[in-house]
């Protein structure tokens, strides 16, 4: 990332500074249901998202065996970790650029009460690691994700949309099934380091989607405006992946194949 604000990525060129948008007489209200921001995000992000869930990393961490036992275990929670550490990171920077904004239709979908993750992830950090969760670690695509965070809720503040919505596909969508997989992988009992995960429960999770597409809808867009959004939900699955990459490249339990351990 240049001091100004320009990230590249896999060709792709991208600076909140630099936007041509059309004027506000474009503006999405009111447009057909298939130009509604909640459907473009859907429809234009769909292999950039497809690739962020089918990493080798996280086909091995919630579908691998591991090579079972004892060991096998250690070396599961030791990649969990180093995940959760990850999402920290990137729901701390979420949170952190917040208070900053203006009261909008942009702020409300970014204020979903399920978007808050920061405290769960330490708690669930806590239990896993106790004193030794202190230790940073935090690799370089994601301090560059929340990098980015920063960047656009102080240079177009519309472009945080992307990043809440990548997080809600990633991991709110996933939620009520994550929790099942950890807490059965790591023999968990009454919630205990599954704080992450329960936000919505699979009996909420139906409304919270509803909630989360009623409240894109709301956001009164240009049609420059909404092309960026989606461009920029791409780039967060896309870095969201090459964290997945980064981490697996520390698991050499991996067989970089099917997801599955050696």
């Amino acid at each position: 990332m240049s001091v100004r604000g320009t990230i590249r990525w896999g060709g792709f060129e991208r600076s909140a500074r630099d936007r041509r948008l059309p004027s506000a007489s474009t503006a999405l209200v009111g447009l057909p249901s298939a130009q509604r921001l909640s459907l473009r995000l859907e429809e234009g992000t769909g292999m950039a998202r497809r690739q962020s869930e089918q990493t080798t990393f996280l086909e091995a961490l919630f579908h691998g065996s591991w090579n079972g036992g004892v060991y096998g275990q250690f070396v599961r929670a030791r990649h969990y970790v180093n995940h959760l550490r990850q999402l920290h990171t990137v729901y701390e920077a979420l949170e952190s650029v917040l208070p900053g904004l203006e009261d909008s239709p942009v702020t409300r979908v970014l204020r979903l009460p399920e978007l808050r993750r920061a405290a769960a992830l330490l708690a669930d950090l806590d239990w896993f690691c106790g004193d030794t969760r202190t230790k940073p670690f935090a690799c370089a695509e994601t301090r560059l994700h929340a990098e980015r965070i920063r960047e656009v809720a102080a240079e177009a503040p519309h472009l945080l949309i992307a990043h809440a919505y990548a997080r809600c596909v990633q991991d709110l969508y996933t939620a009520p099934q994550r929790s099942e997989q950890v807490a059965r992988a790591f023999e968990l009992e009454n919630g205990r380091g599954t704080a992450f995960y329960n936000a919505v429960s699979a009996r909420e999770l139906l409304a919270f989607k509803g909630r989360l597409v009623s409240r894109l809808d709301e956001v009164p867009l240009t049609e420059g405006e909404a092309q960026e959004l989606v461009q920029e939900a791409r780039l967060a699955f896309r870095i969201q992946a090459l964290i997945c990459d980064e981490l697996a490249r520390d698991a050499p339990e991996l067989d970089g194949r099917g997801g599955h351990a050696r």
